[in-house]
């Protein structure tokens, strides 16, 4: 069959020129894996491919922020670890010096001096307890924190000036003292005829100063809001969102610092006449319940005054959170000053810690639980053990040994821990080369295969170019025809 011959269609030229496209386009492709290495450039090259390769890569980039993630782990197992083997240290000769205090033959000044060096013990113990953080988490301070619930510090309560005026009484603190504070005087001022009584209270339910809340003395600012029993006090009073320490108890003990016995005392508002009482190295002063005194004719007695009914507090130093409250059923005016207040303390990052040891892209999230480790005094049942005099030494030997015990068990934990971490990132490293490998076999150049593609298609495109150029002449041979 003979082609047609024009000058308008050159059908030998269009089709030279098409299969001159497909050679560019071929060895453009070829070019642009060479140059980049990878098979796969764009989602035309291989759409399925690049959809897998995709997969791949991102759990590659888990894979590595697992091992950053379990390398931190590892950080702060080994940072707790090394706080417990430093309260190990200290626990073990503690023990030492309980066996000897416990000895019968030693003087009594020599336990004593044993009994000083136990008490350095028992605060490096705490310190190291508090002290110990990495990443801005403290795994061996005492859980759950000293938290204060709803209940503000005074210095915020009372930030608009040292007096309150016409406040209500009942069952909930005014505010708590943080430890730190120094010089502190608390004056309430009942009135409108009703009582209103000062009670502190520590953070674990130790009633320090105050009126009695229950027993023979129970006063009537407790009774008068129903609190007649050890029960009511912890319920009403001594609750975790007034920031009382989880499951708190009450002993039903009488404050350590109270008017037990006004008989032949006057009333006063100077604490120079008060009672004192020491609790945990911290001095109270308190001038006592004014309608405790006998006299209903002295017009300096607290209760013959139907307007007003001060009590004063003094308190030289604070050491732990104090909880400050006015029980009654009236109202009050109160004023709070101090030589220094501390800022409210926050309360330490704690508690367990979750550790990402897989988060691949086809499967859910996996983690492994580092488990806070409290190890101060009180949460090792050190916080009143003495060994002094010896009796009290032989009972801390057994206490020490359950610290030990304790601080062991806590050590194999994290040993165990570590164990695991190092398991964990041995498998996600051997995942790791697999991925990456089969990662490459889908996007990687063959640079054998793509060499040979690129000569063939060079010589092929330089061909094309030239029967193009022959196509492009072609139509001139019509000349001839017409005698040109």
């Amino acid at each position: 069959m003979n082609a047609l011959q024009g000058i308008f269609t050159n059908a030998v030229a269009l089709n030279a020129q098409r299969n001159l496209g497909v050679s560019q386009n071929s060895l453009a492709g070829i070019q642009a894996q060479l140059s980049s290495g990878l098979r796969i450039n764009g989602a035309r090259d291989d759409a399925a491919g690049l959809a897998i390769s995709e997969r791949l890569q991102a759990n590659l980039k888990a894979q590595d922020s697992s091992i950053r993630s379990i390398n931190q782990g590892i950080s702060l197992v080994q940072v707790a670890d090394g706080g417990l083997m430093n309260i190990s240290e200290s626990l073990q000769r503690g023990f030492e010096l309980a066996v000897q205090a416990a000895n019968g033959t030693l003087a009594a000044s020599d336990r004593a001096n044993l009994n000083a060096e136990f008490r350095q013990l028992h605060a490096e113990i705490d310190r190291i307890a508090e002290g110990t953080e990495i990443f801005g988490r403290y795994p061996l301070a005492a859980t759950p924190s000293t938290t204060m619930g709803q209940t503000k510090s005074i210095k915020e309560v009372f930030a608009g000036g040292p007096t309150l005026n016409g406040q209500p009484s009942g069952l909930k603190p005014i505010g708590f003292i943080p430890a730190g504070a120094t010089d502190v005087t608390i004056t309430v001022d009942g009135i409108v005829g009703a009582e209103d009584d000062i009670q502190i209270f520590t953070a674990d339910g130790k009633h320090l100063v105050g009126t009695p809340a229950v027993g023979a003395r129970a006063d009537s600012s407790w009774l008068k809001n129903g609190v007649s029993s050890v029960a009511d006090v912890e319920g009403k009073l001594l609750t975790e969102a007034y920031g009382f320490q989880a499951g708190v108890s009450f002993d039903g003990n009488p404050p350590l610092v109270d008017y037990a016995d006004t008989t032949g005392k006057t009333y006063s508002q100077d604490l120079a006449d008060g009672v004192s009482g020491t609790y945990k190295g911290m001095t109270f002063t308190y001038t006592g319940d004014g309608d405790r005194f006998p006299s209903d004719t002295d017009t300096t007695d607290g209760s013959t005054d139907a307007y007003h009914g001060v009590e004063k507090l003094h308190i030289d130093t604070v050491d732990e959170p104090l909880f400050l409250a006015v029980t009654g059923q009236g109202i009050f005016n109160i004023n709070a000053q101090w030589g220094s207040m501390p800022d409210a303390p926050q309360p330490k990052n704690t508690g367990p810690v979750d550790i990402v040891v897989r988060a691949d892209f086809e499967r859910a999230v996996e983690t492994v639980t580092v488990n806070s480790t409290p190890s101060d005094t009180k949460t090792l049942g050190l916080e009143s053990v003495e060994i002094d005099p010896l009796e009290k030494a032989r009972e801390a030997l057994e206490k020490l040994k359950q610290a030990i015990d304790k601080i062991n068990s806590y050590r194999s934990d994290y040993g165990a821990v570590n164990n695991r971490f190092d398991s964990a990132i041995g498998l996600i490293g051997q995942e790791s080369v697999a991925t990456a490998a089969t990662r490459g076999q889908i996007v990687d150049a063959d640079y054998a295969k793509n060499t040979a593609a690129l000569t063939r298609l060079e010589i092929q495109q330089k061909v094309s170019n030239a029967m193009l150029a022959q196509a492009n002449v072609n139509p001139k041979f019509l000349l001839t025809l017409l005698g040109g």
